[in-house]
């Protein structure tokens, strides 16, 4: 096969992959647009073609409670997904993530503290009382990210030291949250865990402009910055021969990667297994070139989270599940089929 048959072949499977994702997430946002309180109404398809013929309570329902949720999901899972890709692709690392870099449990850790140590500070005024646990948890999240690179820069800034030093601070962080939940009473223990399985219930329209405003340049920054990635997957000399500056483009996409991944935290909780798995699955089906990987894995986690969303709802309905408990069901089983499957294809 020529090699232009082989790149035609190569773009028309990108192409393939994208629209089935963008089918499959337009199809999840219908579904999840239906679904209540009474499960699956198939009744309210019709109803939300003509929203605006529709009465006040359900445009409420459908503008102020379903929608903002969706969003949310699909903005989370979009941060999520870019961030463990990147963080994989700077790392060389199939299990770099943001859970397994630390920075999930440290947001958790510094949620804790805003509902532990702070809870008649954060009540002082009406802005810190709605959002002092989200700062809590995004500062604590970039604290993380920076002794990450300032350990790892002290023993040479190697992806294998990387890893290293957030495996050992999220541990760090994680019985950090569990000293706190010991000595305080069973109220604020419970707000605490209940706050690190994830939720997508508390979406609201300045957490979801806040998303956005993210998302947008920190994708752009990464997608301009993709052949970087393949140069570095490469090896480090080999990038540097190409013209990149090793250890900047590493520090400031992990910067960067953790920036994204501590928003979408720090306002919905530890949702984990979106960004080691999404990029997995698009590597598997399209390879390694980060042109595509890139976006199809922010795209793959908006789909992955919406649809754990809607599972979690309903399942076990009418009891709602809180999405972060899905994800690791779901993710922790998938992930060794992919393990499996990647070793008998290499063999």
């Amino acid at each position: 096969m020529s090699l232009n048959k082989t790149y035609k072949k190569r773009f028309q499977k990108r192409i393939l992959v994208f629209f089935s994702l963008l089918l499959a997430l337009f199809f999840l946002i219908y579904l999840s647009l239906i679904s209540g309180s009474n499960g699956l109404v198939w009744a309210d398809g019709m109803k939300i073609l003509s929203l605006s013929e529709q009465d006040k309570t359900f445009q409420v329902i459908i503008g102020s409670i379903r929608f903002p949720r969706v969003v949310a999901s699909i903005m989370v899972g979009l941060l999520l997904g870019l961030s463990g890709a990147v963080m994989q692709g700077v790392l060389k690392n199939p299990l770099a993530s943001p859970f397994t870099l630390g920075i999930s449990q440290a947001a958790g850790f510094g949620a804790a503290i805003a509902i532990i140590v702070l809870p008649n500070f954060t009540l002082e005024s009406p802005f810190i009382a709605q959002f002092g646990i989200t700062i809590c948890a995004f500062v604590f999240s970039i604290i993380c990210t920076f002794a990450i690179l300032w350990i790892s820069s002290r023993v040479g800034m190697s992806p294998t030291s990387i890893i290293l030093a957030g495996v050992g601070l999220g541990s760090l962080f994680h019985s950090g949250t569990m000293f706190l939940q010991y000595f305080t009473d069973e109220m604020s223990a419970a707000a605490t865990l209940f706050w690190t399985f994830g939720d997508l219930s508390k979406a609201s329209n300045d957490a979801l402009y806040i998303l956005c405003i993210v998302f947008f340049p920190a994708f752009l920054f990464f997608w301009f910055s993709h052949w970087k990635f393949d140069a570095l997957s490469f090896g480090d000399e080999s990038a540097f021969n190409k013209g990149v500056n090793v250890e900047q483009f590493r520090t400031v996409s992990l910067i960067v990667a953790s920036f994204c991944t501590a928003v979408g935290v720090a306002f919905f909780g530890i949702i984990g297994f979106i960004g080691l798995i999404a990029p997995h699955m698009v590597r598997m089906l399209l390879g390694s070139n980060h042109s595509a990987l890139l976006p199809l894995s922010a795209l793959f986690g908006g789909v992955l989270l919406l649809g754990a969303d809607l599972v979690a709802r309903t399942l076990l309905y009418p009891s709602v599940l809180p999405v972060g408990i899905l994800t690791s069901f779901i993710g922790a089983p998938l992930l060794l089929y992919l393990l499996v499957t990647l070793k008998r294809v290499q063999a």
